[in-house]
């Protein structure tokens, strides 16, 4: 072979690795960067700018903590708003996925996307919800939250109760009275 062919192939060879190298590395930088700080979730705190540890670390090294931009008020009401919308869309729906998502909001930092998804769990109308809601409402500080809980919690075990379209046996309904004349 001539050597300027072999030189042609080993440099299109090289480039071609050198070029599939720094697409994986990128793509691993990019798989380990953190969702959204309007839309992280924690248990206690509101959204700021805390460290988190990325969920996705590379397989190369170990989780580092990840410090969010700070999140200004505009987009956290965006955020909150938009949680809020999802929530009143799946309370129509009738599927599991829909039921989790509520309840997973129920957890939010956010008083008042909590507040919603208590509200989406009452409209969902199913009767599963009841553990959970039970089980925040044990763990929570806020006295007016925790009877929120308990309340939907009730309600969703009151019979007759068919939001969601389960096939109930039983009716609020009363027959129409008959009058004889």
């Amino acid at each position: 072979m001539k050597p300027k062919f072999v030189f042609a192939l080993l440099f299109s060879t090289l480039l071609i690795g050198g070029i599939i190298f720094f697409a994986k590395q990128s793509s691993q930088k990019s798989a380990a960067k953190p969702l959204s700080p309007a839309l992280v979730e924690t248990e206690t705190a509101p959204i700021a700018p805390t460290s988190i540890v990325s969920s996705n670390p590379s397989k190369d090294s170990p989780a580092s903590p990840v410090i969010p931009k700070p999140v200004s008020d505009e987009q956290r009401r965006a955020a909150i708003d938009a949680e809020t919308e999802r929530l009143s869309s799946w309370a129509m729906q009738n599927d599991s996925q829909s039921l989790s998502n509520i309840l997973g909001d129920l957890t939010s930092p956010e008083k008042e996307i909590r507040t919603a998804a208590i509200e989406a769990a009452k409209q969902f109308g199913n009767a599963a919800a009841i553990p959970t809601l039970k089980a925040i409402a044990a763990k929570d500080n806020d006295a007016e939250e925790q009877t929120a809980l308990l309340d939907a919690a009730d309600f969703l075990s009151l019979p007759g109760v068919d939001l969601a379209g389960q096939n109930s046996k039983t009716s609020r309904e009363s027959p129409p009275a008959q009058t004889n004349f």
